[in-house]
């Protein structure tokens, strides 16, 4: 149960940091070709989701391991 509980919420952060990553993609490309200076004051980092969504994905292996070293199995 904690798994899909991870893996949920890891589903989660993964499709709000796609669409991010897709954004700022996108800014950029559009600064690269009409203003490039604009690109200084552009949002850097990654922010507390993707920390999160790192750590999440760190549990998950976690989990995956001790069910595995257990013989539990997963649903």
């Amino acid at each position: 149960m904690e798994l899909d509980r991870v893996q949920t919420r890891v589903n989660q952060l993964h499709g709000t940091l796609k669409k991010k990553s897709d954004n700022d993609n996108a800014q950029m490309a559009v600064g690269m070709i009409l203003f490039w200076p604009a690109l200084f004051f552009l949002e850097g980092g990654d922010g507390p989701q993707a920390q999160e969504y790192a750590r999440l994905k760190g549990e998950a292996e976690a989990l995956q391991k001790v069910s595995t070293r257990k013989t539990c199995e997963l649903s």
